[in-house]
């Protein structure tokens, strides 16, 4: 009996301690010091920046010229600006553009664990926009989550953006699932068992079903004038190929849409197939 009472207590410690320092595990986020050291030891200047609005918070990591065009990198859930890595230490960009990636709002630096719905998020990003690149030639990618997203900035501000990228992106309604697991751990007795920014991504995940229905998003969408790419893997297992590139091929005509299918490509075709990727880039 004595030793059930140990092993009790015991497990209840740990469910304790991990309640405490969970919050503050897997947050995805990089230290801004160090990142900004070791691009600096590939002899670059890594630039961050806070921008406000309503009292929300975007954390914004920036590297190369600022008269050049903007490639603007929005993550998926979760994440955070470092998804843009391997694309922000490629000095080949620099030629031809500034890249900008961002904290999405609910992660990092940007009010980490505070989550937004898409239209929310898409007011912040596109205020910071408007307020500090209105004069650029921006072009937005979004991974992910980041696709509807971008789609969404495009909706409600068409005429900042030269060109609306999406990779992976979970666009269509008629794509997204029920998930059992999400709604088991959002619920207020199990949430806290999720590790770091995996809360705010699991809350704005299940969000995000009642976002794509919206007529906000779906009557939005069909008056974007913005060139629109879309890059998908044909064996995503997260994001569903085909009902993605239906419903694109649905809202846009062959004029304004631009599909590429990355052959046996999963859902991390940014960094899979990084070289893929920088070509469609450069050729849109």
């Amino acid at each position: 009996m004595k030793l059930l009472k140990k092993i009790g207590a015991g497990i209840l410690l740990a469910l304790v301690i991990w309640a405490i320092v969970n919050p503050y595990l897997f947050t995805l986020a990089e230290d801004d010091y160090g990142s900004i050291q070791a691009f600096k030891n590939k002899g670059i200047e890594l630039r961050f920046e806070d921008f406000s609005f309503k009292q929300a918070n975007l954390h914004i990591a920036r590297v190369g010229v600022l008269d050049k065009k903007v490639l603007l990198f929005v993550h998926g859930s979760p994440g955070s600006w470092v998804n843009a890595w391997d694309y922000m230490i490629d000095t080949s960009w620099y030629t031809d553009y500034e890249i900008i990636s961002i904290d999405r709002p609910g992660f990092g630096g940007s009010d980490y664990g505070q989550a937004k719905n898409l239209f929310e998020q898409a007011e912040i990003i596109n205020q910071f926009v408007s307020q500090n690149l209105a004069e650029r030639k921006v072009q937005l990618i979004g991974h992910s989550y980041g696709g509807p997203l971008v789609l969404q900035l495009c909706v409600d501000a068409d005429s900042l953006y030269e060109k609306c990228i999406i990779m992976a992106g979970s666009v269509s309604p008629l794509a997204e699932k029920e998930e059992w697991q999400l709604n088991v751990f959002s619920k207020p007795l199990l949430n806290w068992m999720v590790p770091g920014s995996f809360e705010q991504g699991i809350e704005e995940l299940l969000w995000l079903k009642d976002d794509l229905k919206s007529p906000k998003y779906l009557n939005g969408i069909e008056k974007i004038k913005t060139p629109i790419t879309g890059i998908y893997g044909t064996k995503d297992n997260m994001v569903p190929y085909q009902p993605n590139v239906d419903f694109l091929r649905k809202v846009f005509d062959t004029v304004q849409l631009t599909l590429h299918s990355i052959q046996d490509g999963n859902h991390f075709i940014p960094w899979d197939n990084y070289t893929e990727m920088k070509k469609i880039i450069r050729s849109n």
